[in-house]
């Protein structure tokens, strides 16, 4: 099974960036939620989740970027969203939820196309 999940330092920034990928569902939702908590401590002012190889979102997923900008809130912190895979884009969209993230500061805007870094 490919990992969810990857983390790691925007080199020449304070930004830690998470990479979510493949089929993201209520089956690891509560492992996602601690690795997305997780990072959001270790940062100083927040993190940016890439969510551009995100092949399925279920709407129950949702609420994972839900509780992580939630938390984020409490800290004085943010989460943005960088180059989303257009089935996420259009989950958020659904959902009502996509105006609620901050955008990539790097990127200006959350951007639906693939294959920007």
């Amino acid at each position: 099974m490919p990992t969810l999940v990857s983390i790691h330092s925007a080199p020449h920034t304070e930004e830690i960036v998470v990479v979510l990928r493949g089929e993201i569902d209520y089956a690891c939702e509560e492992m996602l939620l601690r690795c997305l908590t997780s990072a959001l401590s270790a940062s100083a002012r927040g993190i940016v989740i890439d969510l551009s190889k995100v092949s399925f979102w279920a709407c129950s997923s949702v609420k994972l970027l839900l509780a992580t900008r939630q938390l984020a809130q409490r800290h004085g912190k943010t989460v943005s969203l960088r180059t989303l895979s257009p089935v996420v884009r259009r989950v958020l969209e659904l959902s009502g939820t996509l105006h609620l993230f901050a955008t990539d500061p790097a990127r200006g805007r959350v951007d639906g196309s693939r294959g920007l870094a």
